[in-house]
């Protein structure tokens, strides 16, 4: 079967334009035409897709496919820059990020707070501190320290009850120790 001689002629006129020196070519006229490098990947693609799409209309008679395919760069580097134009890229100012480490004067109120609590947990009664540092600061469990102390488990959690109102009742007083004395300095 023989093709017809338009047929012969769009067969090579493919042939001759997808190979891989006119791809490199088409990224070298973008670079002529003024496109960006970061850009120009981008639009060689969109080349080639316009090249492909427009394939059909091609006629072989009316020049060469590098021509062809040379005008098609054009055009769409003419709408690159068209709409470069338009884009608006906006721009913030810099945000000033926060140290998320403590400064000096938290880490001083910190430890304040935590001598004070530790304080304030020494100052309770024995057996009401024996619970709560047990419970709350070594996480063991209620039944194990009933266990362990040979009390009943209602006992120990009266004893813990008690022990918390005492220690914020500590605290409070403290804290009110704190502000009167401020109060004096500062006058």
């Amino acid at each position: 079967m023989c093709r017809p001689p338009d047929e012969d002629e769009r067969a090579a006129a493919h042939a001759r334009l997808f190979c891989p020196t006119l791809v490199r070519a088409v990224l070298r006229w973008l670079g002529r035409l003024g496109v960006p490098l970061c850009h120009r990947s981008d639009v060689a693609g969109q080349v080639w897709l316009n090249a492909w799409e427009s394939w059909p209309r091609f006629d072989p008679k009316r020049g060469r496919p590098e021509r062809w395919l040379n005008a098609i760069t054009v055009h769409v580097a003419s709408h690159y820059h068209e709409r470069a134009q338009h884009r608006r890229e906006e721009l913030v100012e810099l945000i000033e990020v926060l140290d998320p480490a403590p400064d000096a004067a938290a880490v001083m109120e910190c430890d304040n707070i935590r001598t004070s609590t530790i304080d304030a947990v020494n100052e309770l009664e024995p057996e009401l501190r024996f619970v709560l540092v047990a419970h709350d600061l070594n996480g063991v469990s209620m039944a194990k320290i009933a266990e362990d102390a040979g009390l009943p488990l209602s006992t120990l959690y009266k004893r813990r009850t008690k022990a918390i109102d005492a220690l914020r009742g500590a605290i409070r007083l403290r804290e009110s120790r704190g502000i009167s004395t401020c109060g004096v300095t500062s006058q």
